[in-house]
């Protein structure tokens, strides 16, 4: 049995190899050897990735995937690019794509949770996230201030207006930010 420091100095170098092949066998690759083959080392062709193979989707990415699609067609002209840190306070083509952007998230929550309602939070809860945060940033341009004409409140008055429009763009970016989140849980 090794012990002692002698033994520890001689087992140091083979370290870094064995958690090589540690960390590779955890992940799926064949392990390095722990110590230099003189024999080159050859691949097989079946060890080798298929690029003309189809990549499968799972179940419930399809199920995600599909979901979100269908909230799309139901729900066109979420075209963020309307909205600018240069777009108007009263830009209803800003305000329009907002609406429909967090309305594509809300359909898509709706969807996934009539797909299974008993486990949706458990199967979808990513989504879910990324749902109520795009919802929560809409309800932030909407109140205090009208961004976008997406509430019947009145515009400030005109000494305020410049500051209204700042805070309104910063709060447009921040939705695009979390929609954007939204879209990296949905899109393939």
């Amino acid at each position: 049995m090794f012990t002692g420091p002698a033994a520890i100095r001689r087992i140091r170098p083979l370290l870094p190899a064995v958690a090589a092949g540690v960390l590779l066998t955890g992940c799926g690759g064949d392990p390095a050897p722990a110590t230099p083959s003189k024999s080159p080392v050859t691949t097989s062709a079946a060890a080798a990735p298929s690029s003309s193979a189809p990549a499968t989707t799972s179940p419930l990415t399809q199920d995600i995937q599909d979901a979100y699609q269908a909230a799309v067609d139901a729900h066109p002209g979420a075209d963020l690019d309307n909205c600018t840190t240069g777009t108007s306070l009263d830009d209803k083509d800003c305000g329009a794509a907002l609406r429909a952007a967090a309305k594509v998230a809300a359909d898509t929550e709706r969807r996934l949770r009539r797909e299974d309602p008993e486990y949706a939070d458990e199967l979808y809860g990513a989504v879910f996230l990324t749902t109520s945060a795009v919802q929560g940033d809409l309800d932030r341009l909407r109140h205090p201030i009208p961004c976008y004409g997406l509430s019947d409140e009145p515009q400030p008055p005109p000494p305020l207006r410049a500051e209204a429009e700042s805070i309104c763009a910063e709060a447009a970016d921040i939705f695009k930010i979390e929609y954007g989140i939204f879209l990296s849980t949905v899109e393939p």
